[in-house]
């Protein structure tokens, strides 16, 4: 059976021409930092096989249980480097935190990321933009979401892996997925409908916060899983910084990330 591929644009587009979006105020929602790291040609079928926690992952427990300690990210880059078949493509930086703050303002859920991109990442393939930014959102129907986040949708058989399809791009066997982007270029991303973004820099800190209007699968009550990609020096395809899976709580759901209505 072929894979499914589901880009989800699951707005109404009468909720995406409602009320206008209403920016929260920052300084009185808490940040929770979440490191991005490099993880080479890494895949979904590896983690759930060849990893040495793939038992766990069988078991029903998220990547965040035995990677995620209060010393930060449990993460050796020796461990993935025989994941990386570019050897020149490994960064210097391996890792580094995003700070993530999330609210409801007005039926609309905000998710803020700030992060200083680093310095070292080698150069990469994209002429337009120097810098990218994403969230990924996946809904209930999407198998182990809740455990590895965007890392679902990130398969052996895609382009950029080695033996990769160049034809084709991120899937889930079931289910769906929004993935909303951030591009520094001239041309910005495509979004799905009821999304806007916008950005800033504060010295070497950019920050990109993205608003959605609820519905669909991002709905009050809901723990939304989602993940984070970084694309940082001009970098493209799969030599991002990404992280693990984490959920976004929405109106006091359940979630490592908290968007509570203000």
């Amino acid at each position: 059976m072929q894979p499914s591929t589901r880009l989800a644009l699951v707005l109404p587009l009468a909720l995406a021409c409602s009320a206008a979006f209403a920016a929260p105020d920052w300084s009185k929602i808490p940040a929770r930092a979440i490191t991005v790291f490099h993880a080479g040609a890494t895949s979904f079928e590896w983690i759930g096989s060849e990893h040495p926690g793939a038992s766990i992952v069988k078991a029903g427990q998220p990547c965040i249980i035995c990677h995620e300690t209060k010393k930060g990210l449990d993460y050796t880059a020796k461990k993935l480097v025989p994941r990386e078949p570019d050897a020149q493509a490994m960064p210097k930086t391996v890792s580094f935190p995003v700070s993530v703050q999330a609210a409801v303002e007005k039926g609309t859920l905000n998710v803020r990321l700030s992060f200083k991109p680093p310095a070292d990442s080698k150069p990469g393939s994209d002429a337009d933009n120097e810098l990218k930014a994403a969230i990924m959102l996946l809904d209930d129907k999407v198998p182990q979401a809740k455990l590895a986040g965007c890392w679902t949708s990130c398969h052996k058989d895609m382009r950029g892996m080695p033996g990769g399809d160049a034809k084709k791009g991120k899937y889930v066997s079931a289910g769906s997925f929004e993935l909303l982007q951030w591009k520094s270029g001239k041309t910005p991303a495509a979004l799905p409908a009821g999304v806007k973004v916008e950005s800033g820099k504060d010295g070497d800190r950019t920050t990109v916060t993205f608003s959605r209007k609820l519905g669909g699968a991002v709905v009050e009550g809901r723990s939304v899983p989602f993940g984070i990609a970084i694309h940082a020096n001009r970098a493209a395809g799969r030599m991002h910084y990404v992280s693990l899976g984490y959920r976004l709580g929405i109106g006091g759901a359940a979630g490592e990330v908290q968007a509570l209505a203000r």
